[in-house]
């Protein structure tokens, strides 16, 4: 942010000026191109599948240690642990981190956490620690919500996302009493606004939404997340829960 001049150092200690493509402060990301040829690539894993106590490695250069990888495991999905501001453009603040134990400091953010299968599925975002070192927790953005960011930033210059049009809180207590659920998963929709998709498609102040395309979702976290993924225009079935039926609505 506010950079005159991005230089690329590689694992080759060649350096390259960086040409910044677009940024998308919602997620934290940008998209940087540099001039060159045979360069490798990393290939693409899917963090959905990814699962709980499945090991990760973390690469970067934390204080300026080039080429540091680290070791741990999944600690956590779908973590939100409000460190992001909203856009400048409005656009609502999309955190839902893969949370490890995988050592990561300053200088790892923007580096790969990859699979057991060399596979990237995810970008070291951020630590959760009072000294500003790592004590614990790391937390990563999804590849699946830097693939779309990614594709956006390319050939829009800027990010294409989706919104339902609803207030929404997650599922408690007192709202799973009331509406007679089996369990607190789910997103409560506090108001579905005027005009927005989710109105007109049919959806309803106190409906539940449990279910985003073929994606089962449990909090706001997760359904901001699987919203995200989608650009304005683009057709997909939201399930929810309306006095005890489970309905599937086109948006």
């Amino acid at each position: 942010d506010k950079a005159t001049k991005v230089d690329i150092v590689l694992n080759d200690n060649k350096s390259y000026e960086a040409k910044v493509i677009g940024q998308d402060p919602s997620t934290d990301l940008a998209l940087l191109k540099i001039e060159g040829a045979n360069f490798p690539k990393i290939e693409y894993g899917n963090s959905d599948q990814l699962k709980v106590g499945e090991w990760v490695l973390a690469v970067g250069n934390p204080f300026n240690l080039e080429s540091t990888v680290t070791a741990g495991i999944v600690s956590a999905k779908g973590r939100d642990i409000n460190i992001l501001a909203n856009g400048p453009d409005g656009m609502s603040a999309v955190e839902s981190f893969i949370q490890t134990d995988a050592a990561v400091n300053p200088g790892n953010s923007g580096g790969a956490l990859v699979n057991t299968n060399c596979e990237l599925i995810g970008i070291n975002a951020a630590i959760k620690s009072n000294t500003g070192s790592y004590t614990g927790y790391s937390f990563a953005i999804p590849v699946n919500i830097v693939t779309k960011v990614v594709e956006d930033l390319l050939e829009f210059g800027a990010v294409q996302r989706g919104y339902l049009g609803v207030s929404i809180r997650n599922v408690d207590e007192a709202v799973a009493t009331e509406r007679s659920l089996p369990d607190l998963n789910g997103v409560y929709v506090a108001e579905a606004i005027d005009q927005g998709a989710a109105k007109n498609a049919g959806i309803k102040t106190g409906d539940i939404i449990v279910k985003v395309a073929e994606h089962m979702v449990k909090n706001v976290t997760e359904l901001q997340e699987q919203v995200s993924r989608y650009r304005p225009g683009d057709k997909i079935l939201v399930t929810v829960l309306r006095n005890g039926a489970s309905i599937d609505l086109p948006i």
